[in-house]
């Protein structure tokens, strides 16, 4: 039987990105006193990745390899 829920017929999980060598996963930044609501990137202990110059979270689809 056929079905789009099957997971058997999903692809198979990428690899996860790495920021300074480290894995990270992708999660939901929302801050609305800043202004901030994307897609963010946290490490495997659950803290957001944010870069030292700004001090804002470092999108996830801006860390690379």
């Amino acid at each position: 039987m056929s079905s789009k829920n099957n997971p058997e017929l999903r692809g198979a999980v990428t690899e996860l990105r790495k920021y300074k060598g480290k894995p990270v996963k992708p999660c939901r930044v929302i801050d609305s006193s800043r202004g901030i609501d994307f897609i963010g990137a946290a490490d495997e202990g659950g803290n957001i990745i944010v870069d030292a110059q700004t001090k804002r979270p470092i999108p996830y689809s801006q860390i690379y390899g």
